[in-house]
Order: structure tokens, then C-alpha cells, then sequence
């Protein structure tokens, strides 16, 4: 009887113990999936979801304007333009925009008996309207603070503020002035932006406009093309599409 008494003070003395062991366990069970989900939301990677899409944005930059075969389009100049984007989908924004350049051109006197010859500098001022695509690489996503993204789009080139030469005052020279009017363009490029703020952009990019550039009547006369002939000069074609690169830097402000 002694025994039997003993063994079961015994067991009644490790019931505490165990008891605790039991709870232990079921606890550390219970919070495991919770430590694992904890662990997993501390995996890093590269790629962080952009939940803006609306911005409007101000660029800033170089266009290296081509003046053609010739020379007698617009030049070079600096640009300042005014854009808006809205995402489309995860990779797709669309973009409107209105740029303006304060170029210049070269006015020719091509009746000269050596060819055709610069006489004049003026104004050759003008806006350019756009619209197009930006296609993320990484769909809304940035890659290490990054979203690199390409783009394509066309639009119009209008002449504004042009000046006019003294060169050509003459009425009779009328044919053989040039101006801007309205020429198509389309552009393809590439860049990318980082984001010092949820809702600040700083956008780098370079652009290749395509941009039609329509000879004077003038120059497409036939004794005017016989001078060009007899001078060695290469003879104007009536329109010709030239390369326009363009680069800066777009602030954007995301909505």
C-alpha cells in the first residue's frame, strides 16, 4: 500500500512540470506559421510596386536639330516642354505632350553662280505637339529604385516667331523662302526614372524624332536645278525625313 501511495505522489509531483512542457510545445506550434510569414516579409527583392500613375511633368533639355542637306532647316536649340502620362496598364502609360524651341535657321542664296551659299541667319522658332507611349520594363514596377522604360509616338512640328532675311525681300525671291509650316514627325527612345518621394519623379531621357522637312518651291525649279547641277551641289529632293536627337530631364509630379 506504501508503495502504491509513493508512485502516486511521485506522478502528482512531475504533473506541474509536464503540464508546462505540454503548453510550451502547443504555443511554439501555434506562433511557427506566424515566425515563417514574418521571415518571408523579410525576403528582399528588386522589384517595388508604383501605386501612382497620373503625373504631369516639365522637361527640360538639348534637341540637336537637323537642318538637312542643305541647311536651310531649323538648328539646334534648347527646349522646354509640358507633359502629361497616365498609366494604361502595368506596363503602358500614355503621354501627351507640347514642347517649344527658340531655333534658328540659315537662309541660302541658291541662284549664286558657286552654288548654293549661307547670306543670312533668322529666327526659326516652333512648338512641337506629341503624342505617344512609355512602355515600363518593368511593367509599375521600379528595379532597384529604377523604372526604365521605352517609348514611341508622333505628332506635329509648327513654325512660330520666324523671322525673315533681307536676303529674300525681294518678291521675285518669294519661291525660295522656307518656313517651317506643318510637318509630321514620329520619335521612338529610351529612359528611366527615380523617385526621391512617393509622389516626385526625376525622368532621363533621349529621343530620336523623325522629322519631315519639305524643300522651298523654289529649289525644286528647273533652271534652279541646273545650277545646282552645274555647281556640283547635290540637287534638293522635295521632302526628306531627318534624324533629330533629343535629351534632359523631366520632372514629373505624380497625383
Amino acid at each position: 500500500m506504501s508503495n502504491r501511495l509513493n508512485h502516486r505522489l511521485h506522478l502528482s509531483r512531475r504533473s506541474p512540470a509536464t503540464t508546462r512542457l505540454v503548453v510550451t510545445a502547443l504555443a511554439a506550434l501555434a506562433l511557427y506559421p506566424a515566425a515563417l510569414e514574418g521571415q518571408a516579409e523579410r525576403i528582399d527583392s528588386p522589384f517595388r510596386w508604383r501605386e501612382r500613375g497620373f503625373r504631369i511633368g516639365l522637361f527640360g533639355g538639348y534637341h540637336a536639330g537637323n537642318r538637312g542637306g542643305l541647311e536651310f532647316a531649323q538648328g539646334p536649340t534648347s527646349v522646354t516642354s509640358a507633359k502629361m502620362r497616365v498609366r494604361a496598364s502595368s506596363p503602358l502609360s500614355l503621354e501627351l505632350g507640347a514642347t517649344y524651341g527658340a531655333a534658328d535657321r540659315w537662309t541660302l542664296d541658291v541662284l549664286a553662280e558657286g552654288g548654293p551659299a549661307i547670306v543670312d541667319t533668322v529666327a526659326a522658332g516652333w512648338l512641337r505637339a506629341d503624342a505617344g507611349a512609355q512602355i515600363g520594363l518593368t511593367g509599375a514596377r521600379t528595379w532597384n529604385g529604377i523604372h526604365p522604360y521605352g517609348l514611341i509616338g508622333g505628332g506635329f512640328v509648327f513654325g512660330i516667331d520666324e523671322g525673315a532675311s533681307e536676303a529674300l525681300a525681294d518678291q521675285a525671291l518669294e519661291p525660295f523662302r522656307y518656313d517651317i509650316s506643318t510637318a509630321p514627325h514620329i520619335y521612338v527612345g529610351f529612359g528611366f526614372e527615380i523617385f526621391p518621394s512617393e509622389k516626385i519623379g526625376i525622368g532621363f531621357e533621349i529621343r530620336d524624332y523623325l522629322v519631315r522637312v519639305t524643300a522651298p518651291e523654289g529649289y525644286l525649279f528647273s533652271t534652279t536645278l541646273d545650277l545646282f547641277e552645274a555647281s556640283g551641289a547635290t540637287a534638293p529632293e522635295s521632302t526628306v525625313w531627318g534624324h533629330n536627337p533629343e535629351f534632359g530631364i523631366t520632372i514629373w509630379y505624380y497625383f
